[in-house]
């Protein structure tokens, strides 16, 4: 049975390593329009600009060809007064002097404007353009990575179908009918680890008995919850996909400094306080011995 389930687990992490592939390959082209957005929005930006600068020069060289119209028809308007010979031509060319007199400052005063526009439009351009210059070295960088990456799990996937065809025909029928029911059913996933008593996929817990009998690993027991294959993580025979420590394992902690038994500290204490009764009762005797003496030996004796 363990053989069988074994290869179950094979399966469906075979599959879900297939269905990773896909939909990285699904996602890949718009991972690369996201990384992409930056560069797209200062392109924009560039590009509205280039379009002022345009207008602006267009501007410009319309009121330049309007100023040097006007300025020709000065100097003939003051060609005109030398030879007038009445009154009332000289007022009418007086006057058609003021109105071109007045064209010509106000066309000058537009075109000072759009000069000075200009020169905020031009001073906006190095900054801009090195930026874009920049984001661009960035998101050739990102999607050489992603173009990589979807390139890897390409072929991994191939990888991944060649191994599932092998593996296909080992597989008892029943078992595999029944595996991919669950599977379809069960958005792909027709097999759950179990750790501490609780289904890994719908996060519930199972009954105590069936966990004791997932742990025997000699039948194929499915999740209550959620009807999935299930099996017990950190069973030895599983260890190729155990993805986490085993909680009911508990490492031994040890203390930095190694304590004697409390029984042998007992000894040792009271091998102390003996030694020490026993110095006590000697220097005491002496004391006795010595007072026991006439004052003339006692003296002698300390001496």
């Amino acid at each position: 049975m363990q053989d069988n389930l074994l290869k179950l687990i094979t399966l469906q992490d075979l599959d879900n390593k297939i269905r990773t592939c896909r939909q990285n390959a699904e996602d890949g082209p718009n991972k690369i329009q996201t990384v992409r957005e930056r560069l797209t929005a200062l392109e924009a930006e560039k590009a509205l600009l280039d379009e002022k600068v345009a207008a602006n020069s267009a501007g410009r060289l319309e009121l330049e060809g309007q100023i040097e119209e006007l300025s020709l028809r000065k100097t003939t308007n003051q060609g005109r007064q030398k030879k007038t010979r009445s009154n009332n031509e000289y007022r009418a060319i007086m006057k058609e002097a003021d109105l071109i007199a007045a064209g010509l400052a106000a066309k000058e005063d537009e075109l000072l404007v759009l000069m000075a526009e200009a020169e905020k439009l031009q001073a906006q351009l190095p900054p801009l353009e090195a930026e874009i210059e920049e984001e661009s070295k960035l998101f050739a960088e990102k999607e050489a990575a992603i173009q990589l990456t979807l390139s890897q799990s390409g072929q991994q996937e191939a990888l991944a179908l060649a191994k599932r065809e092998v593996l296909l025909p080992t597989i008892p029928p029943a078992m595999l009918s029944r595996y991919k029911t669950i599977a379809q059913n069960r958005d792909g996933q027709a097999l759950s680890p179990v750790v501490q008593g609780m289904c890994r996929v719908c996060r519930l817990s199972i009954p105590p008995q069936l966990y004791n009998e997932l742990q025997k690993n000699d039948k194929l027991l499915t999740c209550p919850n959620c009807a999935r294959i299930l099996y017990w993580m950190h069973h030895p025979y599983f260890s190729e996909f155990c993805t986490e420590p085993n909680p009911q394992v508990q490492t031994p902690i040890t203390d930095k400094k190694e304590r004697k038994p409390k029984a042998e500290e007992g000894k040792l204490r009271k091998g102390a306080k003996t030694k020490v009764t026993k110095k006590v009762s000697k220097n005491l005797e002496d004391d006795d011995s010595d007072s026991q003496l006439p004052n003339d030996d006692r003296t002698i004796a300390h001496a």
